[in-house]
């Protein structure tokens, strides 16, 4: 008997949180699952130095969003949204300034 998305253990969010509380320190995230995906998003806050790119990059005050389809795990959102706010770090650090 296969286990749906309402029985599914998720034991590896905790570590996935730990990861990205130390990845994106003072972050916002939020994570959730139904029987269609699992879901994360994440953005800058005032309680973080990335708050400043929120201002000079658009692609940040929109935060990043993760929609998994089943089956995937909350961990696994999580890990996206955090994956695709490091590399737009990133790619903000890479570009020429003024």
């Amino acid at each position: 008997m296969s286990v749906d998305w309402k029985g599914k253990p998720q034991f590896d969010l905790e570590a996935a949180i730990i990861e990205f509380k130390t990845a994106l320190p003072g972050w916002w995230y939020s994570v959730c699952e139904c029987q269609v995906s699992c879901d994360a998003s994440c953005a800058p806050t005032t309680e973080t130095a990335d708050i400043g790119l929120v201002e000079t990059d658009m692609v940040f005050d929109g935060g990043f969003h993760a929609d998994l389809r089943q089956p995937s795990t909350m961990a696994e959102a999580l890990r996206d949204v955090m994956r695709q706010a490091l590399e737009a770090k990133s790619a903000h650090a890479a570009k020429p300034t003024d």
